[in-house]
């Protein structure tokens, strides 16, 4: 039953894992309930979240007595646990489309290291004082713009026909450039902030003291 649903965050609200896993959940329209776990993290839950989930850290869902962690492996959960058409979907419903979501999302993941370190999520979040980019962090935002360029046509909101949540990925990775005011093109200005504005986003942000 989705009543069971309970996702485990962190106290920052920083967390771009924590974001994309309760996105999912406010895009599949599920009802959960929010544990806010204090950062540090207590030794005790630590352990508990291990002993539970694999891994001592969050996100992590509970879902009755199936817990998993890792914000893709949450979102591709909730994808097959609640399926369309009885739930939005997360994913294209298109294989090559659905595969080139998982392909971005993974990348973004693995990829763009300097970038992440030059514009952490706290620029997007909190809107810190950052300094310029490195030459390492520069060469990462080209990759983002080349890459999101092929992806997203101007004039587009989505990567695809539909909203899927590899959008939300794509569009928190543009937004650590764009709340710095570093160049990116107006086209992926405006499909970045498209993500900004869903309503599940806007439920995240409400969380933080100011919202960018």
């Amino acid at each position: 039953m989705a009543e069971d649903l309970t996702l485990y965050g962190e106290s920052t609200w920083m967390s771009p894992w924590v974001f994309h896993a309760m996105v999912a959940l406010e895009e599949k329209q599920l009802p959960y309930k929010l544990e806010v776990v204090p950062i540090p993290m207590a030794p005790e839950m630590k352990q508990m979240l291990r002993d539970k989930a694999l891994l001592g850290s969050v996100p992590a869902l509970r879902h009755g007595d199936v817990w998993i962690s890792e914000s893709l492996a949450i979102s591709e959960y909730l994808a097959e646990r609640f399926p369309a058409p009885g739930h939005p979907r997360l994913f294209p419903a298109d294989l090559v489309q659905r595969a080139r979501a998982r392909q971005v999302m993974s990348w973004l993941r693995t990829s763009l290291g300097a970038l992440r370190s030059d514009r952490p999520t706290s620029s997007m979040f909190a809107r810190p004082n950052v300094g310029p980019m490195t030459e390492k962090g520069k060469a990462d935002a080209e990759t983002l713009v080349r890459v999101a360029s092929a992806v997203v046509a101007p004039g587009k909101t989505t990567m695809f026909d539909e909203f899927c949540i590899a959008d939300i990925d794509l569009g928190l990775a543009l937004m650590r450039m764009i709340a710095c005011d570093d160049p990116v093109p107006a086209h992926l200005v405006a499909y970045a902030r498209a993500q900004w504005e869903r309503p599940s986003v806007r439920k995240y942000l409400s969380h933080l003291p100011t919202t960018p």
